[in-house]
């Protein structure tokens, strides 16, 4: 499935794309929630292959775009099967004109695979203890070479940070929690890491849902990667 997003969407990549789907981490906030509600067993884990059939056979995307791999679910959940993910990083090393996004709770999945110039390797801290160990972990199993990337979404408490750790990171995003009846996310908290981001030059994509009093839409420089 190939989705063109926009503003009202997710409005830091050109284009969602979910060879893999599926989720058991179970989080409550969790938009596909809603989704299983309305169509159940879509959150079960499962691999499309089709999806990337039609991927290489289609011209939608162009030359320069960026693609975020897996919107609905985890590819790199624990749950994933290898064959899956390797599957879907061939299409990624044949495509070298699109950038590709991915977004993980379980950072600890990247470790064993390579990656291409054309990666940005990304995951989630939501400001819990669930994923309090997920920015170290992202530069520990990530090599610097490639953009490593944190989302700040959504963010349910203040985040607790290590400063040596974060000044590795390329790039970061910043979202409110968007389920109904959400509060609205202080904005101390996205000041507090846009001023850590800002003293380390780290460039940051503020999501419109988090109703900051300042448009903030930063993308990271691309990278040399060596061979």
């Amino acid at each position: 499935m190939l989705n063109k997003q926009c503003p009202d969407k997710i409005d830091w990549t050109d284009w969602t794309w979910n060879p893999i789907s599926g989720c058991l981490h179970g989080c409550d906030y969790c938009y596909m929630n809603r989704m299983e509600k309305r169509f159940p067993g879509i959150n079960k884990p499962a691999f499309h292959f089709d999806r990337i059939d039609k991927f290489l056979r289609s011209k939608k995307v162009k030359p320069g775009e960026k693609i975020f791999v897996g919107s609905s679910g985890d590819m790199w959940g624990e749950w994933v099967l290898d064959e899956w993910i390797s599957a879907v990083l061939d299409v990624v090393e044949l495509t070298p004109e699109f950038t590709y996004q991915f977004l993980t709770k379980n950072p600890d999945g990247y470790a064993d695979w390579e990656f291409f110039q054309n990666c940005w390797i990304g995951t989630t801290v939501d400001g819990t203890s669930r994923t309090e160990n997920n920015l170290s972990t992202l530069v520990r199993s990530v090599p610097k070479q490639f953009i490593r990337f944190v989302s700040f979404e959504p963010l349910i408490k203040n985040p607790s940070i290590n400063e040596s750790v974060f000044q590795e990171l390329d790039w970061i995003i910043i979202g409110a929690d968007s389920t109904r009846g959400a509060k609205k996310t202080p904005n101390t908290w996205a000041e507090f890491i846009i001023d850590m981001a800002r003293e380390f030059s780290i460039p940051i994509w503020v999501k419109d849902n988090y109703q900051y009093y300042d448009v903030i839409k930063e993308f990271p420089k691309t990278k040399a990667v060596n061979p």
